[in-house]
């Protein structure tokens, strides 16, 4: 198994998602998209899959972020190939950019830290994955923009502050604007970065053993998508 994973911000690593690929024995290939020099692929056929991550960036920004049509492109070329696309936060916003729909900032403001997840069952043609982390599980957060459903597209999970967390498009592609990748290190990072002091530092508390139950969701969901990668796979090579 051979994973493209486009990177969009130093401070937003793959966390969990780089060990799982690496537990099943596949290789993770990192590309910082908006580093100097740096090249997307415009071909598929060096990789079984996809994930775009996250950032601070506005999904909008082309001109300040101009890797972000590529990405765009990347995750429709995947697609239409079916070879499955994981998007994430910042990733899950081009995503629904790339087919054809919105985003905006929330006007709930700022979403941080644990945050319970209502889970909302798909049609039977659309892999279920969140069905391997339980229902309604826990899963950080640190967002402040969201988007509309692209036409044609199934809501997965939603929460109190955000309708849309996550949901699955095309062929192959799913976006989670939750943080299925985090790790207690990167949300850690994440709050001695923030300068809303008041609103960050409770958030410690939650990266003890409280933070367990939302590494083992977003572990089953990775686990549940990667078995789909694997199916695409063994697809192409069978036929």
């Amino acid at each position: 198994m051979r994973v493209l994973v486009v990177v969009n911000a130093l401070d937003a690593p793959a966390g969990q998602v780089i060990a799982r690929i690496a537990a099943r024995g596949g290789v993770a290939v990192e590309i910082p998209a908006h580093a100097a020099g740096a090249k997307l692929p415009e071909t598929f056929a060096a990789y079984d899959a996809l994930v775009v991550l996250g950032g601070a960036q506005d999904a909008w920004d082309d001109t300040g972020f101009p890797a972000f049509a590529a990405i765009r492109a990347l995750m429709r070329g995947f697609d239409a190939e079916d070879r499955p696309v994981l998007a994430i936060c910042l990733g899950a916003q081009l995503l629904a950019q790339a087919h054809g729909a919105a985003v905006r900032r929330m006007t709930a403001g700022f979403e941080r830290g644990l945050t319970p997840m209502r889970a909302v069952r798909p049609p039977p043609d659309v892999p279920d994955l969140i069905a391997a982390a339980g229902r309604d599980p826990i899963l950080a957060s640190w967002h402040r923009d969201s988007f509309d459903l692209p036409e044609g597209a199934h809501l997965l999970l939603s929460s109190a502050a955000c309708t849309h967390q996550a949901f699955h498009v095309g062929r192959a592609s799913f976006g989670f604007q939750c943080h299925i990748e985090a790790t207690p290190e990167i949300v850690g990072g994440w709050i001695a970065k923030s300068r809303d002091r008041a609103a960050v530092e409770p958030l410690k508390d939650q990266l003890g053993p409280r933070f367990d139950a939302a590494s083992r969701a977003g572990t089953a969901i990775i686990d549940a998508w990667l078995d789909l990668v694997a199916a695409a796979r063994d697809r192409r090579t069978d036929g």
